[in-house]
């Protein structure tokens, strides 16, 4: 799979490193030649340019990607960055970071597929979260992860929760004691009002 990374900041190098384990070919845009140099242990293709002028994008082989990461240190440059790459060289998919979440709502109804800075912390989700029934959901890769509270049965109650197995396809993340999260741990005892975290990839 061919990935175009706009921005070398903490995120845009680690998902460079991670890509190229996985084999995938890589190429890195940045602005600021600072961060390149940050990724210069990086073995992957860099370009220095601005993200959202055609040119540098054509330069960095928009045309070919099969997928583009917007996850520069700036919402309003992603959001150009990804109205490019999505209408003006209609790549198939493009992900965007997204910093401001009541932002979230404008890059929606472009038609844009984000990933909040706060979408993989366990406390952002809960959030969310009014009830056991209330599920939260966010794109992972080729999947869906979705997120949901589960009541603690009483027959469970001073189990420990590192004993516990979830059902096939679930993973068990940790549980919701009051306003208070708690991922697994060995000596973690469940008490009655917890509610257990699961995450399911679909």
């Amino acid at each position: 799979m061919q990935v175009l990374i706009l921005g070398a900041g903490k995120l845009g190098r680690e998902l460079a490193a991670s890509l190229l384990k996985r084999e995938d070919q890589v190429i890195l845009l940045e602005k600021n030649k600072e961060l390149l140099q940050l990724a210069a242990h990086i073995d992957c293709t860099k370009i220095s340019g601005d993200m959202t002028d055609k040119e540098v994008l054509r330069s960095a082989q928009i045309e070919t990607a099969d997928v583009v990461c917007a996850v520069a240190d700036s919402d309003n440059i992603n959001i150009m960055a990804t109205w490019v790459a999505t209408k003006i060289f209609n790549v198939p998919r493009v992900l965007t970071r997204l910093y401001n979440p009541q932002k979230k709502s404008v890059f929606k109804a472009l038609g844009m597929e984000t990933i909040s800075s706060t979408d993989f912390t366990v406390e952002a989700f809960l959030h969310a979260l009014d009830d056991e029934e209330t599920i939260l959901e966010h794109r992972f890769f080729d999947g869906t992860l979705s997120y949901s509270l589960l009541e603690v049965p009483p027959e469970l109650l001073d189990s420990k929760l590192a004993d516990l197995q979830a059902s096939s396809g679930q993973i068990l993340i940790g549980l919701r004691r009051g306003n208070t999260t708690h991922l697994i741990s060995e000596n973690l005892r469940l008490e009655a009002g917890d509610r257990i975290i699961l995450a399911d990839l679909k």
